[in-house]
């Protein structure tokens, strides 16, 4: 058997007789949970799911044959769901426990399975083709943004489902989500997809040419993030947000950060979101800019937004709206004369 907090996997041996023994019950705590129905080569194995962390459970398994003749029960084989891992109070020093993709595990997702409170996933420069479901307490790091690269269409880069605590930083995550022209059919959060969870962190990131029915680059959801010198763009929604949506009373602080070329491509006609869309949710933002974003730049309370440059808005403290000048359509870098000095990633 194998265990983890919430799942046992249970194994046997087949059994034959002459009516053909093809069928098996698998009883745990005295109660059938599985009925593998007779073929010529009925399953040995099962998963058994949604179990208590820290408890016993005993199981016996049957056979039976094509006539439905039962066997008598098995001998018992009982095992123990593992602790529950421990719910983090605080971010974790990283560097202290480094798991190395893909010198130690071949897939990113493999390390974050395999990873502890405390540890950091170091993942070497290259495109790793996976869409990942983080996990509470971790560092994951790249060897630089453009340089890590998470990039898998047909789901979020990156999803954050009750986690907390987690620090990303140093990679890109780039053409993933739903496929460009086909969202209008569901999927939120192209490049993250941030649920339930708090205290997510994310520094020298970037989020580019990624699709959502909302929020192209980034959709926060009930949940607190904060990014620091990270890049949004060229990111698309059908719906609402090409860059980002803020939601159900998020918390989101946004520093260093630039916004650009992030398109609402508006095949549901309602008036959507270039930039960033907030509802309900507190943004604070600071030495950002948000720039030629299609269409809007930004669209909720901005009361928390300063020293920033936001193309068509005004609002909040020590804002501007001026072209950042940017040395190209594609190096947001500034040139030395832009207004924007001393905002955005660069």
């Amino acid at each position: 058997m194998a265990v983890s907090p919430s799942q046992i996997y249970v194994s046997w041996g087949s059994v034959t007789d002459s009516a053909g023994a093809v069928g098996y019950k698998l009883y745990r705590d005295g109660s059938v949970i599985a009925d593998m129905l007779p073929t010529s080569t009925a399953t040995t194995s099962y998963s058994d799911i949604g179990l208590s962390a820290s408890a016993t459970y005993t199981y016996t398994v049957t056979a039976y044959d094509t006539t439905g003749n039962e066997s008598a029960q098995s001998n018992e084989a009982s095992a123990t769901t593992q602790a529950a891992p421990p719910i983090p109070t605080g971010y974790a020093t990283c560097d202290q426990t480094i798991k190395n993709v893909p010198g130690d595990y071949p897939s990113i997702q493999q390390a974050i399975d395999a990873s502890s409170f405390g540890d950091t996933i170091k993942v070497a420069a290259g495109t790793y083709n996976e869409n990942l479901t983080l996990k509470s307490g971790i560092c994951l790091e790249g060897a630089g943004i453009d340089q890590t690269i998470i990039s898998k269409a047909g789901a979020s880069g990156m999803t954050g489902d009750g986690v907390s605590y987690v620090i990303i930083k140093n990679l890109t995550v780039e053409n993933s989500g739903c496929a460009p022209g086909s969202c209008a059919g569901g999927g939120d959060g192209g490049g993250i997809l941030l649920f339930d969870s708090s205290n997510i962190t994310l520094q020298s990131c970037r989020l580019t040419g990624n699709s959502a029915l909302n929020g192209g680059g980034i959709l926060v959801s009930g949940s607190s993030l904060t990014m620091d010198h990270c890049l949004i763009d060229s990111n698309t929604a059908a719906n609402v947000g090409g860059a980002m949506v803020v939601d159900s009373t998020s918390n989101v602080s946004l520093t260093n950060v630039t916004i650009v070329n992030n398109v609402w491509s508006n095949p549901l006609r309602n008036g959507g979101v270039g930039g960033i869309r907030a509802y309900g949710s507190s943004v604070q933002m600071t030495n950002s800019i948000l720039w030629g974003n299609v269409d809007e730049n930004f669209s909720g309370n901005g009361s928390g937004i300063s020293n920033s440059d936001i193309g068509g808005w005004s609002g909040g403290t020590n804002n501007v709206s001026s072209n950042p000048d940017f040395v190209s359509a594609t190096d947001y870098h500034q040139q030395a004369s832009s207004p924007a000095a001393g905002m955005g990633l660069y």
